[in-house]
């Protein structure tokens, strides 16, 4: 299923609540402590872009949104990952139905939205991981024809590093001929790959982390990817320079399911992804990874008596006879057929 995901960390996020009547909202509090921070009145006019004036950490008090118009904000971010989070609230009691727009800096580019995740009908995007220092703009609008009081609020956090297995120089092994379940989180990855040849059926536009698979052909690796918060997308990758190099994935039912026979042996790099840009959360995977253990060498037996070391169809190959797993020519004793004989006769094991 195609999900619109907006990211939240469980400390900060706050359920919206979804009302037909603005008028029966009960208003709650905001967990974000807005105490100490420069209070700015909205100023007049901001109805297009690039708009008011404003700083991290600023909150706008009062404002006040003509149903017919919309209010922008212009806001300087000073290192790419910078955490945003904007929320309105209502003001003097005020109770309508907000929408919250980020942009680029070319007024265009619209880069985040939100409906109903603040109190009431207000909104709040969260925790929005920034790709770029540089000037973001704030568009506020009424829902069909919201409008009215509000306060508004910009929080800048600093840069959380990736994950060590962000990358794929980072991948993190996975035991081969093992089973079990991976842990994990995307909320502070990056988004560095995403499939095109369409193994997935669908791009892979989220946060992203990678697991390394050393395996080898024969091996069977049935993966299950679980994202509770996202809409996942997982897959398999023999080349990391190479988005063409998906050789299974899945991305649509949740939970994510297939099972890979692997054709070739070599290094392989298990993404764990998802499809809407830059989403991320928890997630889990289950794997099951079975291993063929591949024929090994035993002593073949050559009509002149000799004895060599292959496996057993090489050895039927070549015109001898095997003398089965787990012999060597140091314990069996291979006899000189005679030429006129036409059967291999008696070949003595000799157990030294």
């Amino acid at each position: 299923m195609r999900l619109v995901s907006v990211l939240c960390l469980m400390a900060l996020c706050i359920s919206s609540v979804a009302m037909a009547d603005p008028a029966n909202v009960e208003p709650k509090d905001w967990s974000f402590n807005l105490q100490g921070r420069e209070i700015i009145p909205e100023q007049e006019p901001n109805d297009t872009c690039p708009g008011q004036q404003m700083a991290c950490g600023d909150v706008i008090e009062p404002g006040y949104l003509d149903p017919s118009t919309f209010d922008w904000f212009q806001f300087e971010v000073a290192v790419a990952g910078t955490w945003l989070t904007i929320g309105i609230d209502s003001y003097n009691g005020s109770s309508w139905d907000s929408y919250l727009e980020l942009y680029a800096d070319d007024c265009t580019t619209m880069i985040a939205s939100d409906d109903d995740s603040g109190p009431g009908l207000f909104s709040l995007i969260s925790n929005f991981v920034t790709t770029y220092a540089g000037t973001y703009n704030i568009k506020v609008r009424g829902f069909g024809s919201g409008g009215g009081d509000y306060r508004m609020f910009v929080t800048c956090s600093e840069p959380i590093p990736p994950p060590e297995n962000d990358t794929c120089d980072g991948a993190i092994p996975i035991e081969p001929c093992t089973s079990g379940t991976i842990v994990g989180d995307l909320t502070y990855a990056t988004n560095d790959y995403s499939p095109t040849n369409g193994c997935t059926g669908y791009s892979a536009n989220s946060k992203d982390v990678v697991y390394l698979l050393a395996a080898t052909a024969g091996d069977i690796i049935d993966i299950t990817y679980t994202t509770p918060e996202y809409d996942g997308s997982i897959y398999i990758l023999s080349d990391c320079g190479d988005m063409n190099s998906c050789v299974i994935g899945e991305d649509d039912p949740e939970p994510e399911h297939f099972v890979w026979n692997v054709g070739s042996t070599g290094t392989y790099y298990l993404i764990a992804d998802g499809y809407s840009t830059n989403a991320g959360g928890p997630f889990t995977i289950d794997f099951v990874w079975t291993c063929t253990v591949p024929p090994t060498e035993e002593a073949c037996c050559f009509p002149d008596g000799s004895c060599q070391m292959l496996l057993a169809d090489r050895c039927i190959e070549a015109g001898g006879e095997p003398m089965g797993e787990g012999t060597t020519c140091d314990t069996v004793y291979c006899e000189i057929v005679p030429a006129n004989q036409t059967t291999w006769g008696q070949i003595r094991s000799n157990y030294r």
